[in-house]
């Protein structure tokens, strides 16, 4: 008799607690962590980029594997897993064990396990309502049942569709499979190369027939957002056969042409003031495909990309400008507040506390390399989070001034000799 059976690489327990799967997926994500310890210490290695691709590449698909499966285990369980991203994100950083965890985050734009959590489980919960002969689209239609609010897939995913209720749509078209002898596909509204090329070897009503072929080919999954990329896919020859069917025309002569926001051209400023005053007005709610689905609810979980001169750096420099930014580093006040291992946080000049806008701005036992570095007076908040130029000014003057910031605090072991007499 087995307690638990491992299915597709998820481990079903008795109980269904997922403690088993998910202690395993813990384990096994700790080894990959290994490579990132290889590949980068504080004050060197690869730099911030190649480390998260690492993280998201190697590490993270360990901790996520099947997780709308056990997406209902207790909040311990999950904490197990959230504490293996967060010694990645002290690796990425080459941030201090007290950093704040949000911080980090930020900085790499890593999110919450919790948040991708969520964001599957709710991309797996529309998938169920979207396919026709599924048993869980009318588990999920069911009220639940019992006084006692255990918890359970059926009711996550319906708090998190009210939590995000107003940005969602209402209705979602049913995917619909076509079978073709030994071949499955899911049958979409966009319409692809394939079957823009055969519109094209018509000989009746060609400049109609092209004219629909490229607007479909501007539909195609590959390049699904703006027009432009698909005449620059055309340029390039990465559409190889439409370029070919287009051109083989020869009773007709074929101009495919981008023009931004139709300036210049009659009648299109008129066009487009209008469409705009109708998007203004009441719009018609239309049911969404699940892949357009799929994509709404993957912005609604994402984080935009901050603009920082912060991941141009290098691993040393990045380490000293996270640490200074932060006030995490090994500077007196941090070490005495915080860290409890030096007996006074005032700064050796004995002026103020040693923190980061004393360190760097009014310091006098650092005023000739101060004055060396910047000609002329800089605030505090560009030497952090200025541009590039201004990051690697204050990374260099932390390394001439011989201050140790991104140094990690480690106690020194002392070897004691002991005589043993006979």
């Amino acid at each position: 008799m087995e307690d638990q059976q491992t299915y597709l690489g998820v481990t079903f327990d008795k109980r269904l607690t997922w403690k088993q799967h998910i202690m395993s997926a813990e384990a096994k994500a700790r080894r990959k962590l290994n490579i990132m310890r290889k590949l980068a210490g504080t004050n060197w290695g690869a730099n911030e980029k190649v480390l998260k691709s690492v993280y998201e590449g190697n590490v993270r698909p360990h901790l996520e594997y099947g997780s709308s499966a056990w997406f209902t285990a207790a909040k311990s369980h999950h904490q197990a897993l959230d504490k293996v991203q967060n010694q990645a994100l002290r690796i990425i950083t080459g941030a201090m064990k007290s950093t704040s965890i949000a911080r980090m985050e930020e900085i790499t734009n890593i999110p919450t396990l919790s948040k991708r959590r969520e964001c599957k489980a709710m991309i797996q919960a529309t998938k169920y309502k979207s396919l026709p002969d599924h048993p869980m689209k009318e588990i999920l239609k069911q009220l639940s049942s019992g006084r006692l609010k255990k918890s359970s897939f059926t009711l996550e995913t319906r708090a998190l569709q009210r939590k995000h209720q107003e940005h969602l749509p209402n209705q979602v078209q049913p995917i619909v499979f076509e079978t073709n002898d030994h071949l499955c596909t899911e049958k979409e509204d966009s319409v692809d190369i394939q079957t823009a090329v055969p519109l094209l070897s018509a000989k009746n009503e060609q400049s109609e027939i092209v004219r629909k072929a490229v607007t479909m080919t501007m539909l195609d999954e590959k390049y699904p957002s703006e027009n432009w990329k698909v005449l620059q896919a055309l340029s390039n020859n990465k559409l190889p056969q439409l370029e070919r069917t287009i051109y083989s025309l020869k009773s007709l002569k074929t101009v495919v042409q981008w023009i931004p926001s139709h300036c210049g051209i009659i009648g299109n400023e008129k066009a487009d003031k209008l469409a705009n005053e109708g998007a203004k007005q009441d719009q018609e709610e239309n049911a969404v495909s699940f892949t357009e689905m799929k994509t709404i609810i993957k912005s609604l979980h994402n984080t935009p990309q901050q603009q920082d001169s912060y991941h141009q750096l290098s691993r040393p420099e990045q380490t000293i400008i996270f640490r200074l930014r932060t006030g995490h580093n090994r500077l007196n006040q941090h070490l005495y507040r915080v860290m409890k291992v030096i007996p006074s946080l005032m700064c050796p000049c004995g002026e103020a506390e040693q923190n980061t806008e004393h360190f760097l701005q009014t310091c006098k036992l650092h005023l000739a390399q101060r004055q060396k570095i910047w000609d002329q007076p800089t605030s505090i908040k560009e030497k952090l989070f200025g541009s590039l130029e201004d990051l690697q000014k204050t990374a260099r003057f932390v390394v001439e001034t011989g201050t140790q910031v991104s140094r990690r605090t480690t106690r020194r072991r002392r070897s004691v000799n002991v005589a043993f007499h006979r």
